[in-house]
């Protein structure tokens, strides 16, 4: 029997942080999942209601898909500067602000005011995105040890299931209450999180750390922001648009000066030497190339199950069985999450992450084959939902082995970002794809489909080899 040796730097700050009763403590885990919940309720608002808000508003499907991409690219953006600025005793209030946010951005899209103020209200929603790396820096500051381990496992399994099971019950919700009822229902979720959070996250008493570095803040975030803006809108604006590609290009060198920026300053918002330590590093190489597989995959499925046989190749099913879909994949996240606590009894903990990129794969390999019938989706996604539990319960345990604690939710935020990078590459990438093998006169075509999910399973093995080669466990002083 191996288990993976605690960092000692980890376990000592663990135990001299926490400082609540007993019965606080039974109750913290429990409430911090149900905070967590609000990352996936919230991100449910985009993808299924985008053509009921186009009809809504009086808007044009393009403008209406502005709804989702404004509050990614706001959670990508936000999400550094919130884990640097809620750490030490700033981290609740911080958490709190965030989650009143986004039940003020939910209430401005219940409200009958208008498109714009449902963008505005959308904004503020995506702040909810950067409260996990906060969760999980509660965790380890406050749980004992010999619970850490799982309790980190089940807010990060417990975002991808939310997120997995808001889409169906976002799109439930808006059949029976319309598009104003589901944000409704969004806001009464985050004011139910606001709640808890404010009876069960404890005050810290740790220093806080140096100030913000808001020039990094700065470039960081335009460089986000211009990325996601060009590869978000690359299929309205075209994959070979002059604008597309100066987007892009202009995102990925302001990135390279972010980094030339963060080396160089006293007090980084990100600490990049941390980022590329063994360990960190195969996180963040998973969460960047892990997320464009699953998003490939995802954004395949999604395709494949609305898209009629009369515009190529579908099976011609509603958005709400679309959404339903999803329900299957966050039960197997579960499940998935389950098994890597299992097998981290047997196996060393940096083989989890590569297992789970190669869960991906196969998903991806399994919908390149079958794509015929209804039920071969479902195994693709009961397949790709075990990868997820396993691949995201393991990312944030192997970055804590190797982060001091101050760092925490710094580091967290950073691969969070990775991951919305990845997603966001991945999901433009499928539909690239499909536009650029669909048949004559179609949207889409069985060689779109087989060459989607071949790309899925490139992506996913690189993952899997770089995560086992950058994975491999060596202590940070």
């Amino acid at each position: 029997m191996r288990r993976a040796a605690a960092d000692p730097a980890t376990s000592a700050s663990v135990r001299a942080g926490s400082t609540l009763s007993p019965r606080r403590l039974r109750w913290l885990l429990p409430g911090l999942l149900l905070v967590t919940t609000v990352t996936g309720i919230v991100g449910s608002l985009g993808s299924p209601l985008v053509p009921g808000i186009a009809r809504s508003e009086g808007v044009s499907l393009v403008a209406a898909q502005w709804t989702l991409t404004v509050s990614l690219i706001t959670g990508a953006v936000a999400t550094p500067v919130i884990g640097r600025l809620g750490a030490g005793r700033r981290r609740r209030p911080v958490l709190l602000t965030c989650v009143g946010l986004a039940a003020l951005g939910a209430v401005l899209g219940a409200l009958p005011l208008g498109f714009a103020m449902l963008i505005v209200g959308r904004i503020l929603t995506g702040l909810a995105f950067g409260i996990v790396p906060l969760v999980i820096s509660v965790v380890r500051t406050e749980l004992p040890e010999d619970r850490m381990r799982r309790s980190v496992a089940a807010v990060s399994v417990a975002n991808v299931t939310a997120a997995g099971l808001g889409f169906p019950v976002t799109a439930l919700v808006a059949t029976f209450a319309g598009i104003r009822g589901a944000f409704w229902f969004a806001f009464a979720m985050c004011a139910l999180a606001f709640v808890v959070a404010l009876l069960v996250v404890p005050r810290s008493t740790e220093p806080v750390p140096p100030g913000v570095d808001w020039l990094g803040a700065v470039l960081l975030s335009a460089a986000t922001a211009t990325l996601l803006l060009g590869i978000s809108q690359a299929a309205g604006w075209g994959y070979a648009s002059p604008l597309t590609g100066t987007l892009i290009g202009a995102g990925l060198l302001l990135y390279a000066v972010c980094v030339w920026w963060l080396l160089r300053v006293r007090d980084p918002l990100v600490d990049v030497r941390i980022a590329v330590r063994r360990g960190v590093s195969a996180a963040n190489a998973a969460g960047l190339l892990a997320g464009c597989g699953m998003y490939v995959m995802l954004s395949l499925v999604m395709v494949l199950v609305q898209t009629s046989s009369e515009d190529g190749y579908g099976l011609g099913r509603s958005v709400l069985v679309a959404g339903l879909m999803l329900t299957p994949y966050a039960a197997a996240s579960v499940i998935g999450s389950r098994l890597a606590l299992r097998l981290g009894n047997v196996i060393s903990a940096d083989l989890l992450l590569p297992l789970g990129c190669l869960c991906f794969g196969l998903a991806n390999l399994a919908l390149a084959v079958w794509h015929q019938e209804l039920w071969q989706v479902l195994l693709v996604l009961l397949v790709g939902g075990i990868g997820s539990g396993m691949t995201f319960n393991s990312m944030p345990w192997l970055m804590m082995r190797h982060v001091p604690a101050a760092e925490t939710s710094s580091a967290l935020s950073l691969n969070l970002v990775l991951r919305f990078l990845g997603m966001s590459i991945g999901s433009a990438l499928a539909l690239a794809i499909l536009d650029l093998l669909a048949a004559d006169g179609m949207q889409t075509s069985h060689a779109g489909f087989v060459a989607g999910g071949l790309c899925g399973v490139g992506l996913s093995l690189v993952a899997a080899v770089l995560s086992l080669l950058l994975g491999r466990p060596r202590r940070f002083r």
